[in-house]
């Protein structure tokens, strides 16, 4: 594994997604330095890291590991995980809980989260 091509492709994407160190560290219960220190090149992430990274931002681990350009990135996971995020009803519990799960399980079940955090707001919002 290129550490400098997985650095280089993170900092890029988590640029891009307009998000600190500390928000992805955090969100992702690791060491913000941990991560820096893959963004610097200076670690390489274990297989469990470069999927939940992937995840995360809802990329391809080939785009980190620099197999291809195109990061994959689902654009439809974006704008609806904003509409979620700044709903007024959205709790900061309900934002941490969805951002583990999108961390911890198959990309592919990001929708399935957001939607079934979104009826949970909903049904809270209406007691």
């Amino acid at each position: 594994m290129n550490t400098r091509t997985v650095g280089t492709n993170l900092r890029k994407i988590r640029t891009l997604s307009k998000l600190s160190l500390k928000d992805v560290a955090d969100d992702l219960g690791i060491q913000k330095g941990t991560l820096g220190n893959i963004e610097r090149s200076d670690k390489s992430p274990s297989l469990d890291m470069l999927f939940k990274l992937a995840n995360y931002f809802c990329i391809s681990v080939d785009y980190l590991l620099g197999r291809t350009d195109d990061p994959q990135y689902e654009k439809y996971i974006q704008p609806a995980e904003e509409a979620f995020f700044n709903h007024p009803a959205t709790s900061k519990d309900l934002i941490a809980r969805y951002k583990q799960d999108k961390a911890t399980h198959p990309i592919e079940l990001a929708p399935v989260f957001l939607r079934d955090y979104e009826a949970t707001r909903d049904e809270h919002s209406h007691e």
